[in-house]
Formats: C-alpha cells, structure tokens, sequence
C-alpha cells in the first residue's frame, strides 16, 4: 500500500477537482489530543459568508441574501441534519459582538465556510482510512508530481512601528482600557508551488495535534495549529487555550520548559486567558460545572514550548451547539482582556482584517457533537500571494524587544520549512 502521506496528497489532489474540501489532521501522535483525523469534499451543500451577505447552495440552487450569518448558519444545520466542515472567520466577532472591521483584507476568502461532503473519510490514530460516504475520486497520475515550493517575502514589517504600537497598548493598559490585548502583523511572501506541497512541509517540520488544510474559492488554508478552540461531547464542552510561548532555541528543551513553567509573566497571561474562558462558558454551562484542569500545563512541540491550561464545563442536553461557539467566539487566546475591549483596540493598533488568522476550523456532527481549532501558524495562499500573520500577548510587564522576537520565533515554523 502506499505511504499513509502519499495516499492523502493524491487523496486531496484528486478532490480539489471536486470542489471545496477539508483536511483536519492530528499529525503529534504523542500528544493526548491527537486522535481521529478527517477528509472531506465533493460538497453535496455549502454555505459561506462575506459580512452579512450569505450564499447557501443547497445542491441545485443557489440563494443570496443579507443576514446575521451565524443565524444562518444554525438554519443550515437544523435543515440538513448532517455533517459539516469548514471555518469561522475573526471578524464573525462583528454578529456576537457590536463590533465591526474597517481594515482592508489580505485576500479575498469567504469570513465563513462550511459545507457538507459528498465524500468522507476517518483516518484513525493507527493510520488506517474508513471512507465513512461516498468513492474514493479516481487518481489523476499528475496528482502525485511534487512541486517546488518557493516563497520570497514581499514585505517586512517595520520593528520600529511594531514596538510603538506595543508600547501604545500598554500606555491604556496602564489607562485601565484593557489587561491584556493580542497584537498581530501579516508577513507577506510572492508563493510558487502547490499550496498542499507547503503543507506537507509545514508538517514535516512541526507535527501538531490540530492541523487543517482547505481549499475553497481559490484560497488554500495550511494550519499548523497546536491550539484547540473548543469541543463538545454529549453534555461536556471544554477549551484549551496557550498562552505562554518559549523558543527552544539554545539549552537543552527540559531547562527551557521549566522557564517557560517558572515564568511568571507567562503564567499571568495565561491566568487572564483562562478567566476570560471560564466567563464565556459560564453562559452556557450548568450552574456550577465550570471547572479548569491542568492550569499551567507545558506542552512541546518541535520549535516552541507552550503554556496550556484546560477549562471544561457541563451543557444541557439541548443546548445548540451553534449558540456554544457563539458565546466563546473568538478564542479569549487571540483577543485578550476584557475580549471586547481588547477586539477594539485590535482594529485600531493592526493595520489589515484578520479574516480567516484568530478564527477556528473544524467540524460539527449530526448529533452536535464538534471540535474546532484556533488559527494560528496559518499561511493563507491566493494565487501567488501568501499571508502569514504572526503576533503575541502584551500585557504591562512584556518588554517590547522580547514581544517582537517572539512573532518571529512562531514565524520560524514556515521559513525553516520551505529552505
């Protein structure tokens, strides 16, 4: 049989012939959320979103009209009853929240995608594939020809313009205007190549327990995401969020951990995360079941050490799934707090809409059941135009230096894997 990796490049080749399609993979098959991987496409229905102008097609007929999308998105799930896989984009915030986005976008993706597949397969821990629907789509010959994958940056951001902007957040920090605010700038590389090629060396260099590949409108997601947003089984939801990053770069990975442990900065950041998360999950938890496990939790990946904690809480029964992601949107990791405060300031320190960077990708199930990353360690590819944001916490103690070398600590997983 073919090498596992092989079999999905010609598996993900072949469908983008199909239509859109999704790729969620568990690639660290030593960490404890790495499970069941999935691939979807030959879409039998789909929804997507560009503000509030949503376009459902439902397999003969396409609708456009202007709504609230995530009410949207709740009717299409309650009318097909069925699988679903795509994205929820940063600036959904806008429909949660009285918010909005005056920033020009990067590229021209869809704010939210989902669809149901005509095709879809399990990939177990094991690496053995269930098609659970569907035939597998002939292989194209051409499908397994590798490409070289070449990216030159076209832009470099001014150290000195992201140093001020830090130091203007932490000038209304020190005001009361916030605790703690997620700042971001986009890297900008000319791509050549097969955007899965870039992938495939994404996580030849990194494995994560949350990586996701989507083609959809032209645009091709690589998510080399070690973060879980949120996850709901039967009654119990919980959330994962990292806040807390230390290089491996130089000593021995165990002596770097511990710093990264001892740090007492991190472990505020984190701390503040975690009680945004808690708060967010309270609105929909039983009265009493928010519970945090494993505050403080190191988890290591193949660059960075991260700072992990655990928050879970118990649902009723019939509680919407939708209205669950809703509440929580966006993860409390990538805004920072109080969220709302913190989005504000975001729109008007970062110079480009987020978009897809900040937003969870993932699936839902017919019984409500779901998983959704948090997109981060991204390169969003249109044409030959690649987007790479990168950013980190700023809290009254970051020292402005040290914030600017971490982005580009998180930015090494990308070069490092294509030279």
């Amino acid at each position: 049989m073919q090498d596992k990796n092989e079999h999905i490049a010609h598996l993900i080749r072949s469908l983008r012939k199909e239509g859109p399609s999704v790729f969620l993979e568990s690639q660290k098959k030593d960490h404890p959320a790495s499970t069941t991987s999935y691939v979807a496409g030959k879409p039998k229905a789909w929804i997507k979103s560009v503000g509030n102008e949503v376009v459902v097609w439902d397999g003969r007929v396409r609708q456009s009209h202007a709504i609230n999308p995530w009410k949207a998105l709740d009717e299409f799930m309650n009318k097909h009853q069925d699988w679903v896989f795509g994205y929820l984009g940063y600036d959904l915030k806008n429909y949660v929240e009285d918010l909005d986005s005056c920033n020009p976008s990067k590229t021209s993706a869809p704010d939210m995608f989902f669809m149901i597949p005509g095709f879809l397969a399990e990939i177990s821990k094991d690496d053995e594939l269930k098609i659970l629907r569907g035939y597998l789509p002939e292989y194209d010959e051409s499908s397994g020809l590798t490409t070289e994958v070449v990216i030159t940056s076209r832009n470099r951001i001014q150290k000195d313009d992201y140093l001020d902007k830090i130091k203007r957040v932490q000038k209304s920090i020190t005001e009361g205007d916030f605790y703690e605010v997620n700042l971001s700038h986009a890297l900008e590389f000319e791509f050549k190549g097969d955007p899965f090629e870039l992938y495939s060396k994404m996580k030849a260099f990194g494995p994560v327990p949350f990586a996701s590949y989507v083609e959809v409108d032209g645009i091709s997601i690589c998510c080399s995401s070690p973060e879980r947003f949120l996850s709901r089984k039967g009654n119990k939801v919980w959330s994962q969020p990292i806040k807390g990053t230390w290089s491996r770069k130089g000593g021995s990975s165990d002596q770097s951990a511990e710093l990264l442990f001892q740090s007492e900065k991190n472990r505020a950041e984190n701390l503040m995360i975690v009680d945004l998360v808690r708060n967010d999950l309270s609105r929909i938890a039983k009265k009493g079941s928010v519970a945090v496990k494993n505050l403080f939790e190191i988890q290591s990946f193949e660059t960075v050490h991260q700072m992990v904690s655990t928050v879970e809480c118990e649902v009723k029964k019939n509680t919407n799934s939708i209205e669950i992601i809703k509440v929580c949107f966006p993860m409390g990791s990538m805004t920072g707090a109080p969220k709302i405060s913190a989005m504000k300031a975001i729109e008007k320190m970062e110079n480009y809409k987020r978009g897809i960077y900040s937003g969870a990708i993932g699936y839902i199930t017919p019984e409500q059941d779901f998983d959704f990353n948090v997109v981060i360690r991204t390169a969003i590819i249109e044409g030959e135009k690649l987007v790479y944001p990168v950013g980190g916490a700023i809290t009254s103690d970051s020292i402005p230096e040290e914030e600017w070398e971490e982005t580009l600590v998180k930015a090494r997983a990308l070069i490092s894997a294509v030279h």
